[in-house]
């Protein structure tokens, strides 16, 4: 049994502009998502997994005042209209069309595509009406065809940083070591790509192989990572606990069963959240089931982690939300989905349970990986804020 959590308290810290957009803070306006052509086709080709079903799930669990722009290829218009309009959404929905002579949406996951900023309209960064920029690798597609669309600014960085092993605080970043090291973190002029994208300091999802004490080096030269990217395993919630920035953090288990490989990844996250705690993080764990994928046979986390967060409460709800991927459809997760839906509603947030996500599961990525956030209305009232209070 878990021990009681004890009352967190969300805060937002304003950032020096030009900022990247956070991952929890005050409400989601905007959103980008994609569907790649393949999508479209019949579930015999993906082994009789219909990867459209949680994307559609997610659009239809979004609320009317959220506009979702959703980025398809130029050949699947008359597909992606036909499937948009059988989804009877509540949400505005935008389609931007990715010409063919400029590329093709290589996939799913808009998560680790380009990087999205904001800045006070004063800021002479900022040319365009929008307080909005993309920043993208030179050659991006994906990026120029969304801000093309969307008439925003453009900022070229030679970073190869995908946006899901970065998690943006109000007041920190916390990035997965495998980027983090090639990203030169040791250099802290103002030329270091990493300080160029965004001005938060930098923590480190990571862990050590051997146990000792920290050290200047801790982030750098003697660490690993765990998984692909931290928001495979890692959820911020946009609250405190005792001065901490609180994070949730994934508890491998494997219910039938023993096994070499969940006792590998539970003793290495274990590591991780020791470093999350030495670099000032509060963390609070929560069920991560390995189960056999449905069409690859290998087995593999299910990404409770991999969640879209608010802070600030929407007119006519009286919690904030949170967007929780749901997996018990199509496996035998019931008790899974329904611990980790308990967890957020215990920290006082609105659960949204969005089904289907084990049509993706092989493709190792969740709702955080299918979607960007391009625009939150930060609210700075504290009794919006402080909703244990």
């Amino acid at each position: 049994m878990t021990a009681p959590i004890p009352p967190a308290v969300a805060t937002h810290i304003p950032v020096a502009a030009p900022a990247l957009v956070a991952d929890c803070g005050g409400l989601i306006g905007q959103i980008a998502l994609a569907v790649p052509t393949a999508f479209f086709q019949s579930a015999d080709v993906f082994g009789g997994c219909r990867p459209l079903v949680p994307i559609g799930n997610l659009i239809r669990a979004f609320p009317a005042e959220l506009e979702v722009c959703l980025l398809v290829d130029d050949t699947a218009v008359r597909l992606a209209n036909n499937w948009i309009a059988s989804l009877d959404s509540l949400c505005s929905l935008r389609l931007a069309v990715l010409d063919s002579s400029a590329g093709v949406v290589p996939g799913p996951w808009i998560q680790d595509m380009f990087h999205v900023r904001t800045a006070s309209a004063r800021h002479t960064g900022f040319d365009h009406a929008c307080d909005m920029q993309f920043v993208l690798v030179p050659g991006n597609p994906v990026g120029r065809c969304l801000a093309d669309f969307l008439a925003v600014a453009v900022a070229e960085l030679s970073l190869d940083l995908p946006g899901g092993n970065q998690l943006v605080g109000g007041d920190f970043r916390l990035i997965g070591h495998s980027d983090l090291q090639r990203a030169s973190p040791v250099d802290t002029s103002s030329c270091n790509p990493l300080r160029m994208l965004d001005p938060r300091p930098v923590s480190v999802f990571g862990y050590r192989l051997h146990s000792g004490p920290a050290s200047a080096d801790t982030a750098f030269s003697r660490l690993h990572q765990y998984g692909f990217h931290v928001d495979q395993f890692v959820s911020l919630t946009g609250l405190h606990q005792e001065g901490r920035p609180l994070l949730l953090v994934g508890e491998p288990h494997l219910a039938e069963q023993g096994s070499i490989l969940v006792d590998n990844a539970r003793m290495l996250l274990d590591a991780s959240v020791a470093l999350l705690v030495e670099q000032g993080f509060a963390v609070i764990r929560n069920p991560v089931p390995f189960v056999v994928a449905p069409d690859s046979g290998k087995r593999l986390p299910r990404l409770y982690n991999n969640v879209i967060v608010e802070n600030a409460v929407r007119e006519g709800r009286s919690k904030p939300m949170v967007w929780l991927p749901q997996f018990a459809d199509a496996e035998p997760l019931a008790n899974d989905d329904a611990r980790n839906c308990m967890l957020w509603e215990e920290l006082g947030f609105d659960v949204v349970p969005v089904p289907g996500w084990s049509h993706l599961a092989s493709r190792n990525g969740a709702l955080r990986c299918a979607s960007k956030v391009l625009k939150r209305i930060m609210d700075q009232d504290p009794c919006k804020l402080n909703f244990h209070g």
